[in-house]
């Protein structure tokens, strides 16, 4: 399989079943209208939230920088090898920052897209007293 970092987006979150190609092809439509990021727009659109898109986002983030981080490092002489693998490199300060913004970004949005899912289910029950309220009456029914 193609790492992450090698395919589009769009691609990954319908592989993850995150969306389906329908709603894939209905955002892509509306970024070319609206110019904005596939992400924003299906998550605009309710295709995804915010955390399922920062995930996606994550996984490529990763995978790019292990890919990176594979093709700087020179294999040793298999006489050499040494039985444990390497420990990894060290991530760098503007590598672990990105990842704390992304983290705090993440935890902000989730906190966001909560707040909304409340409030919609609360807009939700009081349409339904309100209709409740106001249907006619019909006795004997």
């Amino acid at each position: 399989m193609e790492s992450a970092a090698k395919r589009r987006l769009g691609d990954i979150i319908v592989e993850r079943g995150l969306v389906t190609a329908d709603q894939l092809e209905e955002a892509l439509r509306v970024q070319r209208t609206t110019g904005g990021k596939l992400g924003e727009v299906l998550v605009e659109l309710g295709f995804m939230t915010r955390v399922g898109l920062a995930g996606v986002i994550t996984e490529q983030w990763d995978s790019l920088r292990q890919s990176a981080n594979s093709r700087r490092s020179v294999p040793a002489p298999a006489a050499t090898a040494v039985a444990a693998a390497p420990a990894p490199p060290e991530p760098s300060v503007v590598e672990t920052a990105l990842r704390e913004r992304l983290e705090a970004l993440t935890v902000e949005l989730a906190a966001r897209d909560q707040r909304i899912a409340q409030q919609d289910a609360t807009i939700a029950t009081l349409l339904v007293q309100l209709n409740a309220a106001t249907a006619p009456s019909f006795p004997g029914f």
